[in-house]
């Protein structure tokens, strides 16, 4: 969703762990961020992934990528970086980093 764009809110109710929520509430007033803000950002990158090329440090949606055939890893489409091109322990360092956007999303970054 474009934060330039004026688009209708809606009201969604969501059942979430009471401790998480505590947890967030804090952090979010820490930061002073609404929650529901929070909520409408991981929202829009869940139903668009986006990542950053490693290489070239462009945003692109994951929808847009290719996979690379030989090591798997999505290929960036403006420099076609992939992790082809990485040393072993910076390919080791990216890979736990895309562990933890999978985790956030639940699952594979491309299928």
């Amino acid at each position: 969703m474009s934060k330039n764009k004026s688009y209708p809110k809606k009201r969604q109710t969501v059942t979430v762990d009471e401790d998480i929520l505590d947890k967030a509430k804090k952090v979010c007033e820490e930061k002073h961020i609404p929650l529901s803000g929070v909520v409408e950002n991981f929202l829009d990158f869940f139903s668009r992934p986006w990542v950053y090329c490693f290489q070239c440090g462009e945003k692109f949606h994951v929808e847009e990528a290719k996979l690379c055939a030989k090591c798997g890893w999505l290929k960036c489409p403006k420099c076609s970086a992939c992790r082809c091109g990485l040393k072993e322990d910076a390919a080791v360092a990216v890979f736990h980093m895309r562990k933890v956007y999978e985790d956030l999303l639940s699952g594979r970054v491309k299928k």
